[in-house]
């Protein structure tokens, strides 16, 4: 009754409601509010066939106007690690792109964390696996980090039998690092994480770890093992100083176990 009321109220007649006026909201401000619709969660962004539900009705809001989808594809894709080569079995194939090579110059630009998700394919790397002008590494030039996890080590005893051979997996993704560390301009950090499974001090994380160092870049670790609290990574470290301070490379490992 009262919506009937209103509508033959003369005095409403002929009044629309003005929009609210967004853009005078301070820039600190608009980006809070971009960041509670489009950055809901800290999760990887990858080649995903639920990608189409989780992300494609926040992406609508790029179509907004011209200056809506600018400041909003700033945030978005600043707000999430993208992961530079896909890791889901649907899109391992030869002829499919990463989602890095798929994504215009300019989104490239506004990222700021990447991910290396080190795992399958052990015995056999995926075909889209490869370092190349097509993805666009040399447009990542707000990217200061880079993340690697450790799903396995085929260089663990347990492997044999099944691996191709002991180093093959180890010398594949120490080459994919190193390339990948060569091609970003600004990078400063690589972050390392892994599953239980994996040996801190195994061949495969003491390649990576090494050609990261080699690299000049700073080292860190991740949240699921927090290897960097652990005592046998502070052991890790006194010998590495020892070694450096004395300019000896056969100072054995102190511990040798996670």
């Amino acid at each position: 009754m009262s919506s009937t009321e209103d509508s033959n109220d003369p005095s409403s007649a002929g009044k629309t409601q003005k929009p609210f006026p967004f853009f005078s909201l301070p820039s600190e401000l608009r980006s809070k509010i971009f960041s509670y619709l489009l950055c809901p969660d800290s999760r990887t962004i990858d080649l995903d066939p639920s990608n189409h539900r989780s992300a494609t009705g926040r992406l609508n809001l790029f179509l907004v106007c011209k200056r809506f989808g600018f400041e909003a594809y700033h945030v978005f894709y600043s707000g999430h690690t993208f992961r530079i080569f896909q890791t889901h079995g649907r899109f391992l194939g030869k002829r499919t792109e990463p989602l890095l090579a798929r994504l215009p110059s300019y989104y490239r630009n506004a990222l700021v964390s990447l991910e290396l998700r080190l795992g399958p394919g052990w015995s056999d790397p995926p075909k889209p696996w490869y370092v190349s002008d097509r993805l666009g590494l040399e447009d990542c030039t707000s990217v200061r980090t880079l993340r690697v996890f450790v799903e396995v080590d085929p260089s663990s005893p347990v492997f044999k039998g099944f691996r191709l051979n002991r180093d093959f997996f180890t010398h594949f993704l120490g080459t994919l690092l190193r390339e990948v560390m060569d091609r970003l301009p600004v990078l400063e950090t690589v972050e390392f994480d892994g599953y239980p499974s994996v040996d801190r001090h195994g061949a495969l994380m003491t390649r990576l770890v090494d050609d990261a160092r080699r690299a000049k870049k700073r080292i860190t670790w991740g949240a699921e093992r927090e290897w960097g609290d652990s005592l046998a990574d502070k052991l890790e470290k006194a010998r590495l100083k020892a070694r450096e301070a004395n300019g000896m490379e056969g100072v054995p490992r102190l511990l040798s176990v996670v």
